[in-house]
């Protein structure tokens, strides 16, 4: 607690039972008001703190600060529950402040001694926040399965991060797991009981409606006992000096004039030859696009005649390709057209998935003639690695959409074009598993291990073929 005052008026530190100030002769009584009130408020932080209302203490603390910026215990006990809940950054920020403004005899020192001590900690921390923010990204792009992953690894380096508790129960009332959301708010709870965003999650999960009590030392029930101190008085602000604003303006000057000597030239010249470079790399590229729209123009030429050939050879021995009963030749020769269309245009996204999709619903067995199977191997070749992703994000949007017999359909599809890629097969999956169709979902879970037995889902993976198994036994 604090047991000095700084005077507002001159700066100096003055003992906290004294009315004027010895220094200067101005009247503390006001300023000593708000030492007291902050002093009050610290009490009550503390008070929550012990019986673990971290989130209650904070703007009990802020509001003290508010009143006495110099009351370092207040500060550091701040910090110390940013630390507590795995904020770390914010606890060395409070710590740092504290030490600023109170360098003599201040406990901010051991702490910042002792976590710069304990490098291994301070490194599992950094790496945990690391963990958070991918998967803070992993949420915002709606892959909650790797956000999962890289939660649960944030909470088992840092077993008191909140933020990490609050984003993957969030995530499990997003997926609908409800009794694992349970059990991580509870956890949370434990580390804080007064964590607003949990208890806020919890009434969701149970649909209780009560409004908690209001804690008897928030600042709200203070502040509706007491009127406000400040309004009281007003005092004067120290006296600027001018001596800051003199050395800012010389630095300035200093500044420019260093930047014209030694900056500004190396940036032209940097400037220079960076124009240079770009201006070779745009002549190669332009010539290496010109070759290649020259080896496409031949190419397309050359399954054009392949392609009319094959149309002759139809309607020479089945009397024209009109008459063809294979439905797939007819399939083939509209992906054809639309393969030779998009070669001559800047072709949407929408128009190569669907061209892609075609290409996929042809069957080969039934495209006998030589040259046609040998056209659409090429267009495969050419269309299927450029569509494959989008392919599989207009799968996984449908199955976000709960469309799961058509997300199943593509997501064959983009599995078929990305061989390598085993996303479209764990979806597959669970699209059977969504479906209560519990043994496709066995089958496609343990497909997705034997392509790729390190995916970073296989821990998830695992956990689905317990289910299925559960479900089916």
């Amino acid at each position: 607690m604090v047991h000095f005052m700084i005077c507002p008026y001159c700066g100096n530190s003055v003992a906290l039972g004294r009315r004027i100030c010895e220094f200067c002769g101005f009247d503390l009584e006001p300023a000593k008001k708000l030492v007291e009130r902050s002093n009050v408020l610290y009490n009550r932080g503390l008070k929550m703190a012990k019986v673990r209302n971290l989130s209650g203490a904070i703007p009990v603390l802020e509001k003290s600060l508010e009143l006495n910026k110099h009351n370092s215990d207040a500060r550091n006990l701040l910090g110390l529950i940013y630390y507590e809940t795995g904020d770390i950054v914010e606890a060395l920020s409070s710590w740092l402040i504290s030490r600023h403004l109170d360098p003599e005899d201040n406990e901010a020192d051991y702490f910042l001694e002792k976590v710069q001590r304990d490098t291994a900690e301070l490194d599992s921390m950094n790496l945990a926040i690391r963990k958070y923010n991918s998967a803070l990204k992993e949420a915002r792009q709606h892959n909650f399965d790797l956000a999962i992953i890289q939660l649960k690894k944030a909470i088992s380096i840092n077993k008191k991060f909140l933020k990490a508790y609050q984003l993957l129960t969030l995530i499990y009332i997003e997926d609908r797991e409800h009794s694992k959301a349970y059990r991580l708010i509870n956890s949370g709870l434990a580390i804080d009981i007064g964590n607003t965003a949990l208890l806020r999650y919890r009434q969701e999960l149970t649909g209780d409606s009560t409004v908690p009590v209001r804690d008897e030392y928030s600042v709200e029930a203070d502040e509706a006992k007491d009127k406000p101190i400040a309004a009281k008085f007003s005092y004067k602000e120290d006296k600027p000096s001018i001596f800051p604003f003199v050395n800012l303006i010389l630095g300035v000057i200093i500044g420019i004039i260093c930047s014209q000597w030694l900056v500004v030239p190396t940036v032209k010249k940097n400037m220079k030859e960076e124009y240079e470079n770009s201006r070779i790399d745009y002549s190669a590229e332009l010539a290496a696009k010109s070759a290649t729209i020259n080896q496409l123009q031949k190419t397309v030429t050359t399954q054009e005649k392949k392609i009319a050939e094959l149309e002759n050879n139809t309607g020479s021995s089945q009397g024209g390709i009109i008459n063809v009963n294979n439905e797939n030749y007819a399939a083939f020769f509209e992906a054809w057209e639309e393969y030779r269309n998009l070669k001559e245009k800047e072709y949407t996204d929408d128009e190569l998935v669907t061209l892609a999709y075609k290409l996929w619903k042809i069957k080969d067995g039934d495209i006998t003639q030589g040259y046609a199977s040998d056209m659409l191997k090429t267009m495969r070749d050419e269309v299927y690695p450029v569509a494959a992703k989008k392919v599989y994000s207009r799968a996984k949007d449908l199955f976000e959409r709960e469309m799961y017999e058509e997300a199943i359909t593509w997501l064959s599809a983009a599995s078929d074009m990305d061989k390598d890629n085993e996303n479209p097969i764990y979806y597959i999956g669970r699209s059977y598993q969504a479906l209560e169709k519990y043994q496709e979902a066995l089958e496609y879970f343990r497909k997705t291990l034997e392509v790729a037995p390190n995916t970073t889902l296989k821990e998830l993976v695992e956990e689905r073929i317990e289910a299925c198994e559960k479900e089916l036994s």
